[in-house]
This record gives C-alpha cells, sequence and structure tokens, in this order.
C-alpha cells in the first residue's frame, strides 16, 4: 500500500474490512484473511504482521472458544461434556466462524498499519483540513505497535546480558515484571519529551500552517476510492436485507 495514496490504502482496508464483517462467510473471511497475509509477504512484512496478528488474536480466540464452544448451552450435538464445560458442534462452529471474522479484520487493519507511509499519510490529513491534534493521535497510533515492541526488545536484550532471565514459569513472569517496570516508565518520559517538543514548535501551528512536501492523490485513485467504498456500501446494504442473509 506505500505506492498508492495513503487514502486509497485505508478506503481499500475499510471496505474489505466492512463486507467481510457483514458477509459472514467463513469462505470469505479466510480468503481475506491469506489475501492479507500474501500482501504483507510481498510487502518483506509477513513475519511483523504475524507476530503482531498472534498477539491480539490468541486471547481473542481463547476468549470465543470458552464462551461460543466449551460453555455452550444451546447447541443439541454434543462432542464433549464433563460438569460445567460442555463441547458442542454448533458452538465450536460459531466460535470458528466469529474467530475467523476476528482474524480477518485484524490482519488487514494491521497489513495497512504497517505498510502506510505514517508521515504521507500526516501529510494528506492536514490537506485534507483534518484537525492537526487528530492526525497527531493517529501517527502516534501507527507508531505505537512498533515502537514498543522495539524497546520491549532492547529491554530483554539488555536484561539478557544481566543475566536476569531464566527457564520455567516463575523466571518468565520475574521477567516480565523486570521488563513491564522500564517499559512503563520510558513510554511515560517519551510522551513528556513529545509534549515538550510540540509546545517549543507551537503545535497546532494554527490554520496557515504549510507542507514543505505535499502528497499527490491522482484523479485516477480519487475516481478508486469513491468506486470501492460505494461497492461496499452497496454490498453491506444488500447483505443486511433478508435476501442477502
Amino acid at each position: 500500500m506505500t505506492a498508492l495514496h495513503p487514502f486509497t490504502g485505508l478506503a481499500l482496508a475499510a471496505s474489505t474490512v466492512a463486507v467481510t464483517l457483514a458477509a459472514n462467510r467463513w469462505w470469505l473471511s479466510l480468503a481475506v484473511a491469506a489475501a492479507a497475509l500474501a500482501a504483507a509477504a510481498l510487502a518483506g512484512t509477513a513475519r511483523r504482521l504475524a507476530a503482531l496478528a498472534a498477539a491480539v488474536l490468541a486471547p481473542l480466540w481463547l476468549s470465543q472458544l470458552m464462551v461460543h464452544a466449551l460453555f455452550d448451552r444451546a447447541g443439541s450435538r454434543e462432542l464433549f461434556a464433563a460438569g460445567p464445560v460442555r463441547l458442542t458442534a454448533e458452538g465450536l462452529a460459531a466460535a470458528g466462524g466469529l474467530g475467523l471474522r476476528t482474524a480477518a479484520f485484524v490482519l488487514v487493519v494491521l497489513l495497512y498499519s504497517l505498510t502506510v507511509d505514517r508521515a504521507a499519510l500526516i501529510r494528506a490529513l492536514d490537506a485534507a483540513g483534518v484537525p492537526a491534534q487528530f492526525g497527531y493521535i493517529v501517527a502516534a497510533t501507527l507508531a505505537l505497535v512498533p515502537a514498543t515492541a522495539d524497546r520491549l526488545r532492547a529491554i530483554g536484550q539488555a536484561q539478557a546480558i544481566r543475566g536476569t532471565g531464566g527457564r520455567g514459569a516463575a523466571a518468565r513472569l520475574r521477567s516480565a515484571r523486570l521488563r513491564a517496570v522500564p517499559l512503563v516508565l520510558a513510554s511515560i518520559q517519551d510522551a513528556a519529551e513529545r509534549s515538550v517538543h510540540l509546545q517549543l514548535r507551537g503545535f497546532p501551528g494554527g490554520r496557515n500552517r504549510t507542507q514543505y512536501r505535499s502528497v499527490a492523490f491522482p484523479r485516477s485513485e480519487r475516481v478508486l476510492c469513491v468506486l470501492v467504498l460505494s461497492a461496499a456500501a452497496a454490498a453491506v446494504v444488500f447483505l443486511a436485507l433478508p435476501w442477502g442473509a
């Protein structure tokens, strides 16, 4: 998505997510998730996308499995039962469908956040008349995950050099606790330093601020955005109607 205007990539990602969630078809969710992974592989971010998606999806999938599959009371085809645990085919199917839809949503959103040019996105938002505060929130949100991952990796390497690691559950918990404290302190310090820099630069700068470098938004991509969003809206409306279910 880096070769396209940031709004074009955003329109494609939003349309894909909207149609996938509205369709509620396991095969479509699976196809979208596979397409996102393939696009990430072409962009060279497949490993980062897989790691981030796994960190986000693991607790979500676990919760869906517990709610819809392991403690289902409505399903009739019972697969396993032991005390309060009741695994049914219907609950397992519901958890699987929700899991695939969630995976498609998370993969598409993360793919856009990893491949979009954040500086170009901020310039595009500024050129579109969006308030500078909102643009900064968007940029900070997109940069939060990779920045936190890099900082956490550096803290882990420093602790490994000091020999604070180890094996076993107790050692892993102690290592996580030792990483959490400097991570939080570093994040607070970073936020304080950024606020000072923004104040010194007179952020947000008023209405007369200009961009040193503008982002071209070709007419062909504008037409593409309109067509994609219109087609997605039509598809969502059609799927919401009785004959589209």
